[in-house]
């Protein structure tokens, strides 16, 4: 397609040194674009790029203006300007997609699905899958690949489910016994995933000891995420990759959780809540805001706690120091 047919499909706001002539064929990244390709800024940190790209077309932001600096005598790409760079580049992923369909049937023949489970006549059930007793998948939901879907599990419309994840195993449920031997807990509740939610690949949500372990709907899991019994993921959430939440935790609207968290169990977090990387969740969470550490607290405090540790080092040198000179004192 042209550059400016591909700017109708974006409905770009406008458009700016595209010919009429020159076909869009791929996308690329800013760094990686050749002749043909559409690349896309949303970063200031890569706005420099516009001028050694070798791009056919980058996506820019309405405000986007030219580096001051811009001396080049190098043909400048065209610009598709928008509201939203980085939508529209996704939009035009989708339409570049050249990857052939892993399911080129509903149900793969390698699957196996159990005769009680209510599969709707759109959804997808890819090779070497188990779908368990009374499981219910809806329209437009997607299992990739050598998932495992238990017995019980509540599936939404347009839900994803990544290669390898395993949906309503039991919960880690023990109680001890006076020899010191632990006795298992049966885990009898479900798991219920909502609508539009997205959960990577090898990811594991646990089924309810009693009740229902829950995602609500948009929320959207990495991969490698495990999630513990009668938790609740709350709707338009984030979670990104090798984040762990122990049982009963209820986590808020909206949250954005990055990589290598851990929450404990029976904790809440408020709506919009940021909790950063690698950073542990001891207590709950009662004001939106953005959150680091270990335990996790807000993060400037963090931030001042963290300048303090280290001055440490100077400052044992400093007392170290003082105690010589009191100790010299002393002995006059």
């Amino acid at each position: 397609m042209t550059i400016r047919e591909l700017a109708a499909y974006l409905n770009a706001t406008s458009v700016e040194n595209a010919s009429d002539t020159e076909e869009i064929s791929h996308a690329a990244t800013i760094s990686e674009a050749g002749p043909g390709s559409v690349t896309f800024i949303a970063n200031p940190l890569y706005e420099k790029f516009i001028l050694t790209t070798d791009a056919t077309a980058v996506i820019v932001a309405t405000s986007f203006a030219l580096p001051s600096e811009t001396t080049t005598t190098k043909k400048l790409p065209a610009l598709i300007r928008t509201d939203d760079p980085y939508g529209a580049f996704s939009k035009t992923l989708a339409l570049f997609n050249t990857r052939p369909s892993i399911f080129p049937q509903p149900i793969h023949p390698s699957a196996v699905v159990s005769e009680d489970a209510q599969i709707a006549s759109s959804a997808k059930i890819g090779p070497l899958c188990f779908v368990g007793s009374g499981v219910t998948i809806g329209e437009g939901s997607v299992i990739h690949p050598g998932s495992i879907i238990y017995d019980g599990t509540v599936i939404g419309n347009n839900v994803v489910i990544g290669a390898g994840s395993v949906i309503g195993f039991d919960g880690f449920g023990y109680a001890p016994g006076a020899a010191g031997q632990f006795h298992k807990i049966p885990q009898i509740g479900n798991v219920i995933i909502e609508d539009n939610v997205e959960i990577g690949a090898l990811c594991t949500i646990d089924r309810a000891t009693v009740s229902h372990t829950i995602i609500r709907r948009g929320a959207k899991l990495d991969n490698l995420i495990h999630i513990a019994h009668n938790v609740e993921i709350g709707e338009n959430t984030m979670i990104a990759a090798q984040t762990g939440i122990s049982g009963s935790a209820r986590i808020g609207k909206r949250n954005q959780i990055a990589g290598q968290v851990g929450l404990i169990g029976h904790i809440d977090t408020a709506d919009d809540v940021i909790i950063i990387a690698q950073s542990g969740v001891s207590k709950s969470i009662t004001k939106a805001g953005t959150y680091f550490g270990a335990p996790a607290k807000e993060f400037r405090t963090a931030l001042r706690q963290e300048g303090a540790l280290r001055q440490l080092p100077e400052l044992i040198e400093r007392v170290k120091e003082l105690e010589e000179q009191l100790r010299k004192l002393g002995t006059n």
